[in-house]
């Protein structure tokens, strides 16, 4: 019962800060299109990150290429097959797919409505899409297949757990540690800290090389590095919590 109640508590948070920063986002987006001040500051930023050296241009293409609406997209398949593997369930995997990618919607819809334009520094670029600057897409979708690895990792820590236990059954003991070093129940916490570790520098790393492309500006990269990952746990939390409500039932 605590232990719902704490899951109660945790969800009813995570939903309120989630609503609120989504609220806030495009008062943020229409301020930052009506003043001259930021988008100057971050102007100037750029064309200083615009002196990188080739070989940081050529890695932010390939990441502009990876993290486009189609790389994305085949990121996301041939991670959701590989999570089909370690999950054993069709449902589990395309719940795994809503979570990661549910921010891709509100990106967009906020895109359009806010509608600011694209820093000139992006002008002759021929990596230059065609949709509004904030927030950023593309650092949304580094997000999104962060999150899938994440969810896939957990499962993976969950088959070997599974593992662990049948091992636990057929020999009569319990095993003090597993292969690392570490106990049953410590394997998904290690497997999340180090998936977690993975996906920020990924993210990171996409985030910067669009503005080493020059085709956001800095504001547009952190609100999407900020909104996103809070959308993905919320609707986690949601699709545990109704996980939890189901297994209670079945219990009863």
């Amino acid at each position: 019962m605590h232990l719902k109640a704490h899951y109660d508590t945790r969800a009813r948070s995570a939903i309120t800060v989630t609503i609120l920063v989504c609220c806030i986002v495009p008062l943020i987006g229409f301020l930052l299109c009506d003043s001259h001040t930021f988008v100057s500051y971050e102007t100037h930023l750029l064309v200083r990150l615009s002196n990188r050296p080739q070989w940081l241009y050529d890695c932010s293409a390939i990441f502009a290429l990876l993290f486009s609406t189609g790389g994305c997209v085949l990121l996301l398949a041939i991670i959701a097959c590989i999570d089909f593997r370690f999950a054993h369930s069709i449902r589990t995997v395309l719940g795994d797919v809503a979570v990661a990618a549910s921010p891709i919607v509100y990106v967009t819809g906020i895109k359009w409505l806010v509608e600011r334009p694209r820093p000139v520094t992006a002008l002759h670029s021929n990596l230059l899409p065609t949709d509004p600057s904030f927030p950023s897409g593309h650092t949304a979708g580094a997000v999104i297949v962060a999150t899938m690895i994440l969810l896939t990792v957990r499962n993976a820590a969950h088959c070997r757990m599974r593992g662990i236990e049948e091992l636990r059954r057929h020999m009569g003991v319990v095993p003090a540690t597993c292969r690392n070093g570490g106990t049953a129940g410590s394997i998904e916490a290690v497997y999340t800290r180090r998936a977690m570790v993975t996906g920020t520098i990924l993210v990171v790393a996409v985030g910067i090389s669009r503005l080493l492309l020059g085709l956001h500006f800095p504001t547009d990269v952190l609100t999407s590095a900020i909104v996103c990952p809070l959308i993905s746990y919320t609707v986690w939390i949601i699709r545990e919590q109704l996980r939890s409500a189901k297994a209670r039932r079945n219990n009863d």
